[in-house]
């Protein structure tokens, strides 16, 4: 049936008082004129008594009324005095309406603040996607790396899809350097969302992986591949995007090719498990070595630079490397991408090849040293290296042990073994190493289904008898990072507890700690090395989105090809309690086919980092080595 009049009316009317606060207002201005008008004319008509007889006069008079009920007190007649009745009563209802209006609409202003669904008007800001709680690290990292001495000029743009209250709040309370912050509740993978968090006048712009997404990697790398779709193909970013600076994680290596064909390869796309993984891995077997990569990662100490260097040109690699005196030269890099960590010592140095060195910042100086060459320094001598057996115990599960077992294969000579320790049943974790890494070539892998935080389990295992021991993250038990790291620092404890009471003091210990929180927990257990992922991510992705470049470098030096990180012995370059200095140990190491970063005397003060300096300042102190001293180089393998 058609609708009636009434009907009509009262949607018509209804449509347009929700259209917003100014159809609203127009409406209760409209009303008042009606009424004063009105009153005005029956004043008129009725030839009523008032102090101005013009139409201004009278209408001035209803109108004051209809605003305030204060002025009818003066009123004289009764007709006069019944309009001004009516009159004051309509303009009581009126600003009762005009304030209930004002009052609503305000409400929802603010309601649509907290929802963070207003536009940003920023300008070289930068743009995290994603929520998870290595944006903490990240936003820490980005500040430090972008002039450490400026006081809250950064801008952040952060955009999740969680409640905007809850992330401001978080940020708030862990950001710990001055910057504004702005956030917005939304999807990357909506252009409108982009649109409004200004993506296109940022100066770069990270993309990172949803928390929420964790428990399925493929989920959450398909919403980094999507977002990457969608900032490259945003009409707002033609010609812009193909000079952002732009970073992305994803879980699993196999979605790196696809997430940078979304980007059309301009995108610096990270393999963050990959990373961490061989991280925990080499940690885990040489001690002392997430100090080091904790520097080489921050932006507070030393880290890697691209330092063009055209005197160089057409000279011998270790023919330059004490021409630094603030930086330890450490490889070579084309405009192209391609690089060399630790070359020849008779690389010669091509006129596009940049060098790569270890510094506290880019002002590196150039001072000729020639003082010294290779030809004059002698080392203790020393066999060929021989991959070594080695046997590992792994407590906990998660998605890096994949990598890690790949990894270890590689680095250990036949007859090594790998016992790992978790709530999972053997038969599933058989299937999936073997589906995931393949069969070992040099490793036995034992799987053993229990709590690793059981003493009575503990007391079968005998954890004491193993030289490496691993403790992942494992959140198979639920609780998220914080249940995860509770349990890592029992298992802890228990280990620490088996050492005393065999005597043992030799046992290498490396840990992975979600929460940075827990670090310290994590130490009070007497080991040295604990590895935090989220921090260590959030390291990569800072460093990868400010020098693109230095992306392929990072993941060069973490994987067992070609030269990695070693903390070695002095006696293999120098005699023992014979003075030396930090200019001849760098000689020495690349007559061994190394390159030197800086040495760690021996020290149990965890204030002073263990002994450990890299890139010391003084390259010619005098150092007299001891047993424990060891020197920190890139070399190809830990002989």
């Amino acid at each position: 049936m058609p609708a009636s009049f009434r009907a009509r009316f009262r949607y018509k009317s209804d449509e347009f008082l929700s259209s917003g606060a100014g159809k609203q207002l127009f409406l209760l201005f409209v009303l008042s004129m009606v009424v004063v008008l009105v009153h005005t004319g029956l004043a008129f008509a009725f030839s009523l008594h008032n102090p101005e007889n013009t139409f201004g006069g009278r209408f001035w008079f209803y109108f004051t009324r209809i605003l305030d009920a204060g002025t009818m007190g003066g009123d004289e007649g009764t007709a006069v005095r019944v309009i001004s009745t009516v009159d004051t009563i309509l303009g009581v209802i009126v600003a009762g309406l005009l304030i209930s209006s004002l009052s609503g609409n305000f409400q929802e202003r603010l309601e649509a603040i907290k929802k963070g669904g207003s536009p940003v008007i920023e300008e070289g800001h930068f743009l995290i996607l994603g929520w998870s709680e290595k944006i903490f690290s990240v936003i820490d990292m980005l500040c430090d790396a972008n002039d450490p001495g400026r006081k809250g000029n950064l801008t952040f743009v952060v955009m999740g899809e969680g409640d905007k209250v809850e992330m401001d709040d978080a940020l708030r309370e862990s950001v710990g350097r001055p910057c504004k912050l702005v956030v917005r509740s939304g999807s990357s993978v909506s252009l409108a969302d982009l649109e409004k968090v200004a993506f296109s006048e940022a100066q770069a712009i990270v993309v990172l992986v949803n928390d929420t997404d964790t428990e399925d990697p493929n989920r959450a790398d398909g919403r980094v591949i999507k977002t990457l779709m969608a900032l490259y193909n945003h009409a707002n970013g033609k010609g812009r995007m193909d000079k952002m600076r732009v970073a992305a994680e994803v879980m699993l290596a196999a979605n790196r090719e696809i997430a940078e064909i979304a980007s059309d390869g301009r995108a610096s796309v990270v393999k963050t498990n990959d990373i961490i993984s061989k991280i925990i891995l080499q940690t885990s077997r040489i001690s002392g070595l997430s100090l080091v990569y904790e520097e080489l990662l921050a932006f507070e100490g030393n880290e890697f630079h691209m330092h063009p260097a055209p005197q160089c040109a057409g000279q011998r690699f270790g023919d330059v490397l004490l021409d630094f005196p603030n930086g330890c030269v450490v490889g070579t890099a084309k405009a192209d991408g391609t690089h060399q960590l630790n070359p020849a010592a008779d690389h010669v140095i091509a006129p596009d090849e940049a060098l790569l060195i270890l510094a506290e910042d880019p002002n590196i100086t150039y001072a000729p040293n020639r003082a010294m060459g290779l030809a004059q320094v002698s080392i203790p001598g020393s066999g060929a290296a021989e991959k070594a057996v080695e046997h590992m115990l792994i407590l906990g599960w998660n998605e890096k042990i994949f990598p890690i077992m790949e990894e270890f294969d590689n680095y250990v000579g036949p007859g090594s073994s790998v016992t790992i320790v978790c709530q999972m049943a053997v038969e599933e974790q058989q299937k999936l190493l073997a589906d995931k890494v393949g069969k070992p070539k040099n490793v036995d892998v034992r799987n053993i289904d229990g709590e690793f935080t059981s003493r009575k389990l503990m007391e079968q295992l005998q954890p004491q008898r193993y030289p490496t021991v691993m403790v992942l993250g494992d959140k198979s038990g639920g609780g998220g990072s914080e249940d995860a790291d509770t349990r890592a620092i029992i298992a802890l404890l228990l280990l620490r507890d088996f050492r005393r009471r065999s005597g043992l003091h030799t046992q290498e210990v490396c840990s992975e700690i979600l929460d940075p929180k827990n670090r310290e927990l994590a130490a009070t257990t007497e080991i040295k090395d604990v590895v935090i992922s989220n921090q260590v991510v959030s390291m990569v992705l800072a460093q990868v989105t400010q020098v693109p470049r230095i992306r392929p470098v990072l993941e060069d030096l973490f994987q067992s090809e070609g030269s990695e990180t070693y903390l070695k012995a002095m006696s293999n370059y120098v005699e023992l309690g014979q003075p030396t200095t930090f200019e001849h140990l760098i000689l020495a190491a690349k007559v061994r086919n190394e390159v030197a970063m800086g040495y760690q005397l021996q020290s149990d003060d965890a204030a002073k980092r263990y002994g450990l300096v890299l890139n010391p300042a003084d390259r010619r102190a005098p150092i007299v080595p001891k047993q424990g001293d060891r020197l920190i180089v890139l070399a190809e393998d830990d002989g």
